[in-house]
């Protein structure tokens, strides 16, 4: 915006308030930690299990109707025969035993799946569960506490409840002494000239201008600190995070059943296990209308540096207290 020839920098209360206090979206990636568990005959399976899950549906892209739909959740699954089907999603794994970890971190954004297919290979022998519903991680919940790594020091940092507690209250003390500077606020005058670097903000329609007077009581505000980050606990890194050092934020578990005959022995299945297609691909299933928001769920998170906060979101927290580089 200009003012006659002198620039006014123009920063909107509201924007700013969304940005400090509002859940935030991000499309990111999300370190998993998936344990695998393959049974045969109604035992745990033990061997070595080379898989490939291979999802078919559609994709959609921020921007559409049908994305917006999807996000708030008044989004129906199209029918199987409606639309081109084709694989929207694949991933490749090892399971070394039964239980093992794998790390794949399942980007499912602008996904609908309508089903997944699973090939496998052990001992030689190739095997296809051709139905293993419709989202290739049904088991998944976010990580109870968030761990934070200074990738200077190499040191990780796990929350706590009483750190969440304390930082909840310091948000609160920070916003409540932030109020108080209101006072300071002028309304801005069009008559008048001001200086090159003044700053105003929009309140409910009203241009104000943010004096020095309004700055230095802010600025005093949010430097409030109730040392918080004193009650995280320190852990050791590689417990906590995948093979490439990323804090793990989201578990989840598989459970497969290898195919077996009358005898119990594993029911081959001609496929071409290189490219983890096989033969035939079948529409098994019908399309559930609840669909499995995992856009949601890997874009929202909180701002909040306590539990069920972004990873990243709490990396740049972190760094703007100074905690890390």
């Amino acid at each position: 915006m200009i003012v006659g020839k002198y620039p006014v920098i123009l920063i909107s209360v509201s924007l700013l308030m969304t940005i400090i206090c509002l859940p935030v979206s991000g499309d990111i990636i999300t370190p998993t930690k998936t344990e695998v568990f393959f049974e045969k005959n109604g035992q745990p399976y033990n061997d070595s299990v080379e898989f490939t899950v291979r999802c078919y549906g559609y994709t959609f892209y921020p921007g559409s109707e049908e994305f917006t739909d999807y996000i708030n959740g008044n989004y129906e699954k199209k029918e199987p025969g409606t639309y081109n089907m084709t694989e929207v999603f694949s991933y490749s794994a090892t399971a070394g035993h039964y239980g093992d970890a794998i790390y794949e971190p399942f980007y499912l954004n602008y996904r609908v799946i309508d089903h997944c297919t699973l090939c496998g290979e052990t001992s030689g022998k190739k095997f296809v569960i051709e139905y293993i519903g419709d989202s290739p991680i049904p088991d998944c919940k976010r990580a109870e506490y968030r761990v934070i790594r200074d990738y200077d020091s190499d040191v990780c940092h796990m929350e706590t409840d009483s750190a969440y507690t304390c930082f909840e209250e310091e948000e609160r003390l920070k916003c409540q002494k932030a109020d108080l500077c209101d006072k300071y606020l002028v309304i801005y005058d069009d008559t008048r000239i001001y200086p090159d670097d003044t700053r105003t903000m929009e309140a409910d329609g009203v241009t104000m201008v943010l004096t020095k007077e309004y700055l230095r009581c802010t600025d005093e505000a949010y430097s409030l600190d109730l040392n918080c980050t004193d009650l995280l606990k320190t852990v050791p890194c590689e417990d906590y995070c995948d093979p490439e050092g990323h804090p793990i934020d989201r578990e989840c578990s598989l459970h497969y059943t290898i195919p077996t005959d009358e005898n119990g022995n594993i029911v081959e299945t001609d496929t071409k296990q290189e490219s983890g297609i096989p033969e035939t691909i079948t529409e098994n299933g019908a399309a559930k209308q609840n669909v499995r928001n995992e856009t949601a769920l890997n874009e929202t998170s909180s701002l909040n540096p306590g539990k069920g906060a972004d990873n990243n979101l709490f990396t740049v927290i972190m760094k703007f207290l100074g905690l890390i580089k």
